[in-house]
């Protein structure tokens, strides 16, 4: 059955709006949508366009602002009832989201002086416009999911046995050692045609970057004789979402992982527990340029 993911996420998009300042409870939210703590962010990037937490800071930057302007309350009051800590944590995040301080915006007489401050700002857009925004409309609709090229592909894996080798730390840093001494390995052994495949463990926006877990991973024989820094893991195999693409710089990465997750939402497909992982296709040592299919798994 077809899951239609902003539909889904119209709950916990109102919830947020309507709790502005309440301390977040991430399984709880996720819960309002029927997906996992792990899939939820995800999920709710590729359809609304932005991380969790920029969401939730932009909605209570637009609402301390109208607070400013209209309520002419004091900065420390404003920011403490939007769920900040303090006068100076408003006043730094305001700063960089609007480019004004809040004195600026308290201070203006009317909306003419406003708008000479903001001239085409967006904050200036936003304050003309409360009260049309009050009865639950906010921002988002669900038909706002961004729009992807559709060439997404779905493959059902077989189970397989894994060589491994586990790197912890921020995604995409200190790979080089441990791919090196894995496929010097694989070349004694014969096996440089193996699959490899990167398994990603956990959601960076969850987990501290320096906690990350990655398995680089060769596909081999079951009856494979393994060194002691190498470890036996079981491939589940299963039906994937997969995305192939050309990889000719490290900031494509995440892009193309955006790209697989709006698909599959766009698509309506369930998303399941199974591991994130990259198939890498051929990877030139060189020039790092790497034929890469972006797999998430998904419910048969």
């Amino acid at each position: 059955m077809s899951v239609d993911y902003p539909t889904r996420l119209i709950p916990v998009i109102r919830y947020l709006e309507n709790n502005l300042a309440e301390p977040m409870n991430l399984a709880e939210v996720a819960a309002r949508a029927h997906l996992s703590p792990y899939h939820f962010h995800r999920i709710f990037k590729a359809v609304t366009g932005e991380t969790l937490d920029d969401f939730r800071r932009r909605l209570r930057l637009q609402s301390a602002a109208c607070a400013l302007f209209y309520d002419k309350g004091t900065v420390t009051q404003v920011a403490l009832e939007h769920g900040f800590s303090s006068s100076q944590s408003l006043s730094k995040a305001f700063r960089r989201h609007f480019g004004l301080t809040p004195s600026e915006v308290s201070g203006c007489a009317g909306m003419e002086q406003l708008s000479e401050l903001l001239q085409n700002s967006k904050i200036g857009h936003r304050l003309r416009k409360r009260g049309h925004a009050a009865n639950g409309e906010g921002d988002y609709h669900a038909d706002s999911t961004p729009k992807w090229s559709c060439n997404m592909e779905m493959k059902h894996f077989e189970p397989a046995s894994l060589a491994a080798i586990r790197v912890t730390g921020p995604y995409g840093e200190n790979y080089e050692e441990p791919c090196g001494r894995l496929f010097q390995w694989a070349k004694m052994q014969g096996l440089t045609e193996a699959p490899c495949l990167f398994i990603y463990h956990d959601n960076p926006e969850l987990t501290p970057a320096e906690r990350c877990r990655t398995d680089i991973c060769l596909m081999v024989p079951e009856e494979t004789a393994l060194p002691q820094w190498l470890e036996r893991k079981p491939f589940p195999g299963g039906r994937y979402a997969t995305l192939r693409r050309e990889i000719t710089d490290k900031a494509q990465y995440p892009l193309a992982w955006e790209e697989l997750i709006s698909q599959v939402v766009q698509s309506g497909i369930e998303v399941d527990e199974g591991p994130c992982f990259e198939w890498y296709h051929s990877v030139d040592v060189d020039t790092h340029q790497a034929d890469v299919s972006f797999c998430s798994a998904v419910i048969a």
